[in-house]
């Protein structure tokens, strides 16, 4: 008999060769991990939330700041250690009185029915530490050690430690931290969020007002082109170019504040405050102006439609915050600065960056005070005279931005 080619016969034959004991063992072990599987799946799917394990070692209890919420269990269910913020998260009158209690008897109510008690159980099944996020849309007031100021549903991040026979558990409030992400995450730079964490929530929530730069990007003659070209290539064409413009405010730390069709806004100044927020915007709205080009060569070797940019900067007062209304509030800018900007934006013309005295002379002041940039192009500008423009009630003195670039 030759050798068997089949990978099923080779299985089937492993098995065979072993005693019935050993197959019995091995069955046993089969059905433990999968019962392993299924607990975990369950407790994932009660929490609204994703279990993760950490192959990594356990780390040793520590005890952390006032923010967290901390809790110790042994390994008979029974609560080693609690610190005044977990009390109150679990609703307890003293952290004293729930020492040497069973977890059950707290395990209840705002966080859910055995909810602690089933991550106890999958962190000492799982031996290693695991972490859980799950949101919860009403907590009252006073159940954390401060709130995080986002309006809406709360996340809490549980972090399980196992170590012999005990289990840690640290409960973080991620509410804020989620909130920069989820408002920010795609629009601006990694750096700028891990800088926007260290803002204080009030901060950067309320609304105020600040002096920023506004930019707006668009490509002139869109309209009658999407109106020609089949709607995956309209969509391939704005994608394309949209990146190539996202890359550029990113690389200045500006924000993107939204996408309008061809149209792209970006901030800069907010929400992370910058002293030369002008000289950032203008040097991003040169390098779109480089990309650009890079880009329309692309297109031409497709022979695809390659229009061309218009940009306008404005540098002045807007209001800042998060707007909207209570099912979905969004950080934005607005104000006669942001006006400004658009239409500045719309007289431009093809490769063309167009600015007002504020944003200049706000870039000049950078400038002599030694801000530099990598790669940073000779700047000059040149006066373009007084201009009308749509909802701006005076005529406006209108400046273009000239670089080695452009």
């Amino acid at each position: 008999m030759g050798k068997p080619k089949n990978r099923v016969w080779i299985f089937w034959r492993a098995i065979m060769a072993k005693s019935a004991e050993e197959y019995e063992q091995e069955l046993a072990r089969l059905r433990e991990e999968l019962e392993q599987l299924r607990s975990r799946l369950a407790l994932s799917q009660s929490a609204g939330a994703s279990l993760f394990y950490s192959s990594g070692p356990a780390p040793s209890f520590t005890i952390l700041g006032l923010e967290e919420m901390v809790l110790q269990v042994d390994g008979e269910g029974l609560i080693r250690f609690a610190n005044s913020s977990m009390a109150r998260l679990l609703g307890a009158p003293d952290k004293k009185e729930m020492l040497k209690t069973p977890l059950a008897q707290w395990d209840k109510g705002i966080l859910g029915q055995g909810f602690l008690s089933s991550l106890v159980g999958a962190v000492k099944e799982a031996g290693q530490l695991c972490m859980l996020e799950k949101e919860y849309a009403q907590l009252p007031a006073d159940s954390l050690p401060q709130r995080s100021g986002v309006e809406g549903a709360v996340t809490l991040r549980f972090v399980c430690s196992p170590a012999k026979d005990q289990v840690q558990i640290i409960v973080q409030d991620v509410t804020y931290s989620r909130w920069l992400e989820k408002s920010f995450s795609r629009y601006v730079s990694p750096k700028v969020i891990e800088l926007l964490r260290k803002v204080p929530p009030a901060d950067l929530l309320k609304v105020k007002r600040a002096e920023l730069s506004v930019l707006f990007a668009d490509l002139r003659g869109f309209t009658l082109i999407s109106q020609e070209l089949e709607p995956e290539k309209v969509c391939e064409m704005v994608n394309s170019y949209l990146s190539r413009m996202a890359d550029c405010v990113e690389k200045y730390d500006g924000t993107v504040d939204k996408f309008v069709g061809d149209e792209i806004m970006a901030v800069f100044g907010a929400p992370l405050m910058q002293k030369d927020h002008a000289l950032r915007a203008l040097l991003c709205a040169v390098d779109m102006v480089r990309e650009h080009g890079l880009w329309q060569e692309e297109q031409k070797r497709k022979n695809a439609p390659c229009p061309p940019v218009g940009i306008g900067i404005a540098t002045g007062p807007v209001i800042t915050g998060n707007i909207g209304h209570e099912k979905q509030m969004d950080y934005t800018v607005l104000g006669h600065t942001v006006n400004l900007a658009a239409r500045l934006c719309a007289k431009a013309e093809g490769m063309e960056i167009l600015t007002v005295k504020a944003a200049h002379e706000s870039a000049l002041k950078a400038m002599k005070e030694g801000v530099e940039f990598r790669d940073m192009p000779h700047l000059s500008f040149k006066p373009r005279g007084m201009m009308e423009l749509k909802n701006v009630k005076e005529p406006v003195e209108v400046i273009r931005v000239i670089s080695r670039h452009s």
